[in-house]
């Protein structure tokens, strides 16, 4: 079950989190731990929000370790779900 706590967030209560922080990027939050994800806000398409899943590399201090490619797909899903919720759906690029 996703809700929406404050403007741009979007919570599960699977215990992970997807924050649009503007134009060129999203924190997804898993716990205590975050990585910054790339994204791209698109004027012209069927979607709304491109995410590059390369940028999805490690979490963020004091969490730094590598994120595993099981983990970033993992991530990538959450994240599409999430937008799901609100109606949008997203493009994934590498």
């Amino acid at each position: 079950m996703f809700f929406v706590p404050r403007v741009n967030v979007i919570e599960s209560d699977e215990g992970f989190s997807v924050e649009v922080l503007g134009q060129t990027g999203v924190r997804y939050t898993e716990g205590a731990r975050a990585v910054f994800v790339d994204s791209e806000v698109l004027a012209v398409a069927s979607s709304g929000l491109v995410i590059y899943e390369s940028s999805i590399k490690q979490w963020d201090a004091p969490f730094s370790g590598d994120i595993d490619v099981v983990t970033r797909k993992a991530i990538v899903k959450n994240i599409r779900r999430a937008f799901s919720f609100r109606g949008l759906e997203i493009e994934v690029m590498e």
